[in-house]
């Protein structure tokens, strides 16, 4: 290597060192500025609490107190006297007696309009009010509590405040209720339960004149403070604080009487004590990492670093290329090319495997109105976001690939080895996707919703190329698409109609329950004498297209889903309330009507208090009503059975079983069964003297 490129590698390390060094500064400088302001917006929030509990707890005294004084005007019953007629002595008792029991005032007094005393619970000498005081609170019109400037007691050395609100005497004369109140309480109250280091607190009016503050200064009592506080809401504010005047974060908040207020400063030095201790750490950390940096350098270190980081940048060089090739740059996923060469391996090994699989071919609906409306940058965002919930819902060895635009593919490897349920499970699979990619989206603050056409293919053993499949799986989305969008569509002509019938009988029979389409039809039951004995509910769905559709079409479908719990009901209901027309003509009123229950309507844990329900609402006689079991449902859980049928049979209603010797079990599990009737199968005795082994 020539001196002059050594010369080159020296300054190029150089250039990185110096880098890495700038990036840390502007890192550790970054954090520190994010610690500072997370220090002061937690300041602000505590002082921003302490305001608001120290607003709810004065507001709760000055109330009670302001309740206290307006309830004089009926404890003194100066609605029924005149200001010559007071009765001094009595008043101040009652004063006394109320004092006694509020440890919150010094003082109730009793005052007319010349500051004279009328009653009051102590005579001691009370101090002068402030000017204009009292007659602020006697002037026409005002009804709401007063409270003075703070007043010095000559006798203790104490400031007090003065709370007053005015009243009126039988002759309309004007009198004051007053109360005293020492300022350390108001303090005291304010301050209750505060834990914040060089916490301030003052209570002052708008115009800045200071009633209350802690740590108390008695000087400042009653003196405008500089830079009046605005009144309000709870407001936070970077400004001196008020006592101290240094700088502070100042919380303040209006409380419910005579334009006052509440401020908590906390000192700015106190609000970042242990942010300067967390930057020191973070500060002495960065130079010894920087140190370290420094002190590991050399020409030689550097030389084979910058060898090895060469040799690195290669290898991460070659594999960004392949990537490149084979994935999607916005969100990773592999790209046609490598979707290609993952279908050509899954064709491969379906036909070792004998399995099938399925290949979905998603398109995003309306994602054009998206991209044109708010931005391709938002339409990256949300192809980022469809990507991520594709490869969260599928297994770990399916393949979610991006085609480009708007479309997406997935590659369902091994469903199974038989098509039908291969076809099945990619149709679950497929409506979890659509679920989920019909959840809103968050993007650039803002909700949207979208949804996914989905086209289906399977193959096996025997199918097409991937390209054919790809086809096929496109034309399949553009059907779903066709078909209303936010759907599922398979390419096989023939599985799509029979999905596509099972869909539609399956929606048919909600809309058939809402709009009561079933029909009943009652098929006789006859003795051998030819005698009628009862009747058979027999079902049947006429539907307005279909025309009469049969049970055997619609309730396998139907004991798929609750639908046929809904039916079952509906069938119950209708039975029994015919029954009930026939018990009450005596010509039919010994008829029996049997109706067949689902296993899956026989299982619902209320199906027998859903029975009786129905016998109360149609006031049928039960030993009139057989209800029809098939010998499956018994032996599914012959305890639960059981005890279903015994709980019902005490009602008085009759259970016959159908089909009976379709089942594998033995004829030992009756004896426990409370049968009114066994419908024995023709299976069971078509052959009965015709074989050696029934002797």
């Amino acid at each position: 290597m020539s001196p002059l490129k050594t010369r080159h590698l020296e300054l190029t390390v150089l250039a990185v060192v110096m880098a890495f060094l700038l990036a840390l500064t502007l890192a550790v400088s970054s954090l520190i500025w994010r610690e500072h302001e997370d220090a002061l917006r937690n300041s602000a929030a505590q002082s921003s609490r302490f305001v608001g509990g120290a607003v709810a707890a004065l507001n709760r005294t000055l109330l009670g107190i302001d309740v206290l004084l307006a309830s004089l005007e009926e404890s003194l019953a100066l609605s029924e006297q005149h200001l010559d007629t007071l009765d001094t002595a009595q008043a101040s008792a009652m004063l006394r007696s109320i004092i006694g029991r509020n440890l919150m005032l010094r003082r109730l007094a009793l005052l007319d309009a010349q500051s004279h005393v009328l009653a009051a619970s102590s005579f001691s000498t009370i101090p002068a009010l402030p000017d204009d005081f009292l007659t602020r609170v006697s002037a026409p019109q005002v009804f709401d509590l007063k409270i003075s400037a703070p007043v010095r007691e000559n006798s203790n050395d104490e400031h007090v405040l003065f709370l007053a609100r005015q009243l009126k005497l039988a002759d309309g004369t004007r009198v004051v209720a007053l109360a005293e109140v020492l300022v350390m309480q108001l303090n005291t109250i304010m301050v209750q339960g505060a834990d914040i280091s060089g916490l301030e607190v003052t209570l002052e009016r708008s115009n800045g004149q200071l009633l209350a503050g802690m740590p108390a200064q008695d000087k400042l009592l009653g003196t405008l403070l500089p830079h009046a506080l605005p009144q309000g809401l709870l407001d936070t504010q970077s400004r001196p604080a008020r006592l101290t005047g240094q700088p502070a974060l100042v919380s303040t908040q209006s409380i419910l009487y005579d334009d006052v207020l509440i401020a908590a400063s906390v000192p700015l030095e106190a609000s970042l004590a242990s942010w300067r201790a967390e930057r020191n750490f973070i500060v002495l950390v960065a130079l010894v990492f920087a140190a370290m940096i420094l002190a590991a350098g050399g020409f030689a270190v550097w030389y084979l670093a910058r060898m090895a980081q060469a040799r690195l940048t290669i290898k991460h060089s070659k594999a960004e290329i392949e990537h490149l090739a084979f994935y999607d740059h916005l969100t990773n996923l592999p790209n046609r090319l490598l979707l290609t060469d993952r279908i050509n391996h899954a064709l491969i090994n379906s036909q070792r495997k004998q399995t099938f699989g399925v290949l979905l071919f998603l398109d995003l609906d309306n994602f054009k109105n998206i991209n044109d409306t708010q931005g391709h940058d938002v339409g990256d965002l949300l192809l980022k976001q469809v990507a991520l919930r594709l490869t969260s819902h599928v297994r770990a060895h399916d393949t979610v690939a991006r085609l480009g635009g708007d479309e997406f593919v997935v590659l369902l490897e091994d469903l199974s080895k038989n098509s039908l349920e291969a076809a099945e499970l990619a149709k679950r699979i497929g409506k979890t996707l659509s679920s989920q990619l019909a959840l809103p989206y968050e993007l650039a603050s803002q909700s949207h919703k979208s949804s996914a056409s989905i086209g289906a293919t399977l193959f096996g053993a025997d199918s097409a190329s991937a390209a054919e499949l790809l086809k096929q799986a496109d034309i399949a989305m553009y059907r779903a698409k066709a078909q209303g969008r936010n759907d599922l569509c398979f390419f096989d002509p023939q599985m799509q109609a029979d999905i596509s019938a099972h869909a539609a009988l399956e929606a048919d029979l909600q809309q058939a329950v809402v709009q009561h389409q079933f029909v009943l039809f009652y098929q006789p039951q006859v003795t051998a004498h030819g005698v009628v004995m009862g009747a058979e509910v027999l079902i049947r769905w006429q539907h307005p297209t279909r025309g009469m559709v049969p049970p055997v079409q619609f309730i396998p479908v139907a004991e798929e889903s609750d639908v046929i719990n809904d039916i079952g009901l509906w069938v119950l209901q209708t039975a029994c309330q015919q029954l009930g027309q026939w018990q009450q003509d005596p010509s039919t009123a010994q008829l029996q009507l049997a109706v067949n229950v689902s296993a899956r309507q026989f299982r619902q844990t209320d199906f027998v208090a859903l029975v009786k329900a129905v016998i109360g609402q149609t006031g049928i006689q039960p030993h009139g009503l057989k209800l029809e079991l098939t010998e499956s449902l018994v032996l599914d859980n012959i305890d639960d059975t059981i005890a279903k049928m015994t709980a019902l049979k005490a009602l008085g209603v009759r259970f016959s079983m159908d089909d009976f010797g379709t089942g594998q079990s033995s004829l030992s599990y009756l004896t426990r069964l409370p049968l009114d009737q066994l419908k024995i199968d023709q299976s069971f005795v078509r052959n009965i003297g015709l074989k050696p082994s029934d002797g």
